[in-house]
């Protein structure tokens, strides 16, 4: 949210008259340390959402690393085999 100079003034005028110049100055802090909180808050769930979003890449990918670097599946192998000659593989 871009505010300009004059904006700025208008709301900071606006805020003097209506809490008075001795509520003012506790109100801007009140709304300073919410806005940090709000930081704080959005940053941690950021972290975690990208730390859940790599998790699940990380266990993807290393599910697709084992899938293609195990043996081939021998009995299907064998049925294939099977099927496309009529006849039994020749025994190992």
């Amino acid at each position: 949210m871009n505010l300009t100079p004059n904006e700025v003034l208008i709301i900071s005028f606006v805020a003097l008259i209506v809490l008075g110049p001795k509520q003012l100055p506790e109100a801007v802090r009140r709304v300073g340390k919410g806005l940090a909180d709000l930081r704080r808050f959005s940053s941690r769930i950021r972290n975690e959402l990208d730390n859940a979003v790599e998790a699940g890449v990380e266990k993807s990918h290393d599910e697709e690393l084992r899938r293609q670097s195990a043996p081939p599946n021998l009995p299907d192998d064998v049925n294939r085999h099977d099927r496309e000659t009529g006849e039994s593989p020749p025994p190992q």
